[in-house]
C-alpha cells in the first residue's frame, strides 16, 4: 500500500512539473513586434471609416453567440467560413459561439471596440485595410452573472460596393497576447 501511494504520488508531482513547463513550441514563432509594425491610430475623419465596420462586425459576432447560431455571422460575412485556422485564431468565431452556450444560457451582449485603446488601422492597398481592435465583449447569462472579457484582433477589410466588409478574421491566442503585453512593456 505504501509503495503504491508512493508510486501514485510521484506520478502527480511529476505530471504537474510538466504542466508547468512553457510550451517553447507555441510561442517560439511568435513576433509580435513585428505583426503590430504599421498600425497607427487614424486621423478622426478615417476613424468613423473604420469603427463602422468593427462595431457592425461585433454586432453580428455577439449576436451570434447569444443566438446560438454562427450562420448569422455567418451569412453577412461567409468568407469567414474558410481558412478556419484554430492553432493561429484565424475566424475562430464557431468556437466562441459553441464554448460559450455549453454551459451558460446567454441573454444579452455588450461589447465596446475601444474599452481598452483605441481602434489602429494598416492600410494594405486601397481597398484592403487591416484594423486592430483591443477591446471587450461581456455577456448576460441567465442567472445575471457576465462572461467575456478582454480581446485583440485584427480585422481585415475589403472596400467593396462602397462600403467595408470583414473577410478575415485574427484573434490573438494566449501565447500571442502575453508575448504582445511583454513587448508594450
Amino acid at each position: 500500500m505504501k509503495n503504491f501511494l508512493l508510486r501514485g504520488i510521484m506520478v502527480a508531482i511529476i505530471l504537474t512539473l510538466i504542466g508547468c513547463q512553457q510550451n517553447t513550441t507555441l510561442t517560439e514563432n511568435i513576433s509580435t513586434k513585428a505583426d503590430m509594425e504599421g498600425f497607427v491610430e487614424p486621423e478622426p475623419s478615417d476613424w468613423v471609416e473604420y469603427s463602422k465596420p468593427a462595431r457592425e462586425y461585433m454586432y453580428y459576432r455577439t449576436q451570434a453567440v447569444v443566438n446560438k447560431d454562427i450562420n448569422i455571422l455567418w451569412d453577412k460575412y461567409p468568407k469567414l467560413k474558410d481558412n478556419i485556422d484554430r492553432k493561429q485564431g484565424i475566424n475562430i468565431e464557431k468556437d466562441e459561439v459553441e464554448s460559450l452556450n455549453q454551459s451558460f444560457n446567454l441573454l444579452d451582449a455588450n461589447y465596446n471596440i475601444e474599452s481598452y485603446e483605441r481602434i489602429k488601422i494598416k492600410n494594405i492597398k486601397d481597398n484592403e485595410t487591416v484594423v486592430l481592435v483591443h477591446g471587450s465583449i461581456i455577456y448576460l447569462r441567465d442567472d445575471f452573472e457576465e462572461s467575456g472579457g478582454e480581446y485583440l484582433i485584427k480585422l481585415f477589410l475589403e472596400h467593396k460596393e462602397n462600403h467595408w466588409t470583414v473577410v478575415k478574421t485574427d484573434e490573438y491566442t494566449l501565447p500571442e497576447y502575453k508575448e504582445w503585453v511583454k513587448d508594450k512593456k
